[in-house]
């Protein structure tokens, strides 16, 4: 703290940090013109730099009001989220800076009110689909057994136990309660999904801080639903990566690249939460963490029955809404045959590549996914 203190203390020149946010500015309009495949990755890295670069400026403020400078050191940290999420370089240095600054301030806090205890579940969800069994479920089967039965003919699972799997993560009671998730990430920056899903004309996204979206999301309902979904969250913040692990199943691979590590991604919302009925092109390990969620999944040999989108952007995607099929439009859709199955905390599920699957969050949710080839 003292640090801080330190360097705030110093008077600093108006202008540098007039200039620092007008070299952002116009690296912004860069980094947003066109497609994002085709930024040149030198405007990446420069938005990098001058991110850090703000950091240090703002941390030059100087402000003896307690509250003002409780908004400069939130300034700093959007700062360096949004170099996290938008450079390429730079990483550590701010995410260390990020990691430090929210430390700083919820040093003083989390004496307010937490209305965590007053979310309520959500009724199971039935899916209209005429055929649908249980998925098999296995209790945290070796890894041998996964690869022979499950893994190499792709099939999925849904794997429990109360030993192993995952139920030594520290995730599943610290993230039960949203003062941690505050006090660790409260202050960071993350893009939010708003609106029903990404195959509606209501689908947009926000950047916010985690303190504003369990405020405005979680702890009481917006004019939107709001879902921080498919984020690498573990990356951008890494003090909660230490509160999970890598499942060992995951050391298994078809690829030729055995170095590879999976794709960590985070999925955090409300009940009520939809992903629309698509597929992923690699292996996936959705493992629960808090709430539950539903889901339905498809056999890659039932494509044809569920009417994928013909865009190149929605090809993985199915026309289909499994809630409210119109069997009118979709009449083909009968003949599909579902597995469906009921996620609980401490749980996982392997969805084998390109297998079809729907889900919804039943409570409110935390869920992990790991994908890997």
């Amino acid at each position: 703290m003292h640090s801080f203190h330190s360097v705030k203390s110093q008077k600093r020149d108006p202008t540098i940090l007039d200039s620092i946010q007008s070299a952002l500015d116009i690296i912004w309009e860069n980094l947003n013109t066109g497609h994002w495949s085709n930024v040149p990755e030198i405007h990446r890295k420069l938005y990098s730099l001058f991110s850090f670069l703000k950091v240090l400026a703002l941390l030059k403020e100087d402000s003896d009001n307690k509250n003002e400078f409780s908004s400069v050191l939130k300034a700093a940290i959007k700062a360096a989220d949004l170099g996290l999420l938008l450079g390429n370089s730079c990483r550590k240095e701010l995410s260390h800076a990020a990691t430090l600054l929210n430390r700083v301030i919820h040093g003083e806090k989390l004496k307010e009110s937490d209305n965590s205890s007053n979310v309520h579940p959500d009724p199971s969800t039935d899916f209209d689909s005429i055929h649908t069994e249980q998925i098999s479920v296995k209790d945290c089967p070796s890894v041998e057994y996964f690869n022979g039965c499950y893994f190499n003919p792709e099939l999925p699972v849904k794997l429990i136990s109360k030993l192993d799997c995952i139920s030594h993560w520290p995730a599943l009671s610290k993230w039960q309660d949203l003062k941690y998730i505050k006090s660790v990430a409260g202050c960071r920056t993350v893009p939010i999904e708003l609106g029903s899903s990404y195959t509606h004309e209501d689908w947009g996204m926000k950047l916010l801080t985690i303190e504003e979206f369990i405020q405005n999301h979680i702890c009481s309902s917006g004019d939107k639903v709001g879902y921080l979904a498919q984020h690498q969250l573990f990356d951008q913040i890494p003090e909660l990566k230490n509160d999970i692990c890598i499942p060992e199943y995951c050391c298994l691979t078809k690829s030729e690249d055995l170095d590879s590590e999976p794709d960590i991604n985070a999925w955090f919302g409300p009940r009520g939460t939809v992903t629309p009925l698509h597929y992923d092109p690699k292996h996936n390990l959705l493992c629960q963490v808090v709430g539950r969620k539903k889901l339905l999944l498809y056999s890659p040999e039932d494509s044809d029955f569920l009417y994928p989108h013909e865009t190149k952007m929605l090809h993985n995607t199915a026309q289909v809404d499994p809630q409210k099929p119109d069997y009118k439009s979709f009449p083909r859709y009968k003949l599909a045959k579902g597995f469906e199955c009921v996620l609980n905390p401490g749980e996982m599920l392997y969805i084998p590549p390109k297998w079809w699957h729907y889900v919804k969050s039943m409570d409110v949710s935390f869920s992990v996914s790991f994908w890997w080839t």
